[in-house]
């Protein structure tokens, strides 16, 4: 079991990271700005648990630059690190404008349900 497990949710401004103990209590958290220092500095504020293991929220996404900066540095990275499939972002895009609507929906709904299917 790792000690301490620090979780992060990435978003496009910030990123907030919380440390989570083995009895799964909360032993920090901080919240960085997203910008080239955001690894470094959420490893200089995770010093204080030399065991632990980072789970990227959206590693796929938003999380991409941090959960591959942390790897860099060798940290234990948790997140699914590869790019979607095709299907799943083909289906996401807009639709063209064509002054009937908006439109969308289905492509939207159908990415989804192979989503999770």
């Amino acid at each position: 079991m790792v000690a301490v497990m620090i979780g992060v949710d990435p978003h496009k401004g910030s990123h907030t990271a919380v440390a989570i103990g083995a009895a799964e209590e909360p032993l920090g958290q901080l919240r960085v700005r997203a910008s080239a220092a955001q690894a470094e500095r959420l490893l200089a504020w995770a010093e204080a648990w030399p065991e632990r293991t980072w789970a990227v929220e959206g590693a796929g996404g938003l999380g991409y630059l941090l959960a591959q900066q942390l790897l860099a540095a060798g940290e234990q990275v948790l997140g699914p690190l590869r790019r979607r499939p095709r299907r799943w972002r083909r289906g996401a895009r807009a639709p063209r404008r064509t002054g009937r609507g908006r439109g969308g929906g289905a492509a939207r709904g159908r990415s989804a349900g192979t989503a999770a299917a």
